[in-house]
């Protein structure tokens, strides 16, 4: 089953949150490198996406521990995951162009970064 098969069901900015993050730690898990970017460009009427994921040094006063249990995913299967994410996200309604930051005790502060790109 698909980490984003439940994206239908989100109410709000939170839950996209939450599949985002989980999507991340599976990623993690997996040895997927982040400190990069994703461009999705889309040929339809969804927006063309640039994803941004950059380590951040571990701030332990503000960190909380994180899903040991998480799945694992490679490098594709986490693109492939994180553009249905974002798919669904546009059809929900989630606003773009904006940061989110994940705190981790026991693995890696990541921020994300999804910004809108100008239609080709």
């Amino acid at each position: 089953m698909s980490q984003t098969d439940s994206a239908s069901l989100w109410t709000g900015p939170q839950e996209f949150e939450g599949s985002l993050k989980a999507l991340l730690d599976a990623a993690r898990r997996g040895g997927v490198t982040f400190d990069r970017s994703w461009a999705f460009r889309r040929d339809d009427d969804h927006p063309d996406l640039m994803v941004e994921v950059t380590r951040l040094v571990t701030d332990s006063d503000t960190a909380h521990s994180c899903d040991e249990y998480a799945p694992t995913m490679g490098e594709t299967e986490f693109e492939t995951e994180l553009s249905s994410l974002l798919r669904s996200a546009s059809r929900s309604g989630i606003g773009f162009d904006r940061a989110w930051t994940f705190r981790c005790a026991d693995g890696i502060d990541l921020m994300v970064e999804i910004t809108r790109l100008a239609k080709r």
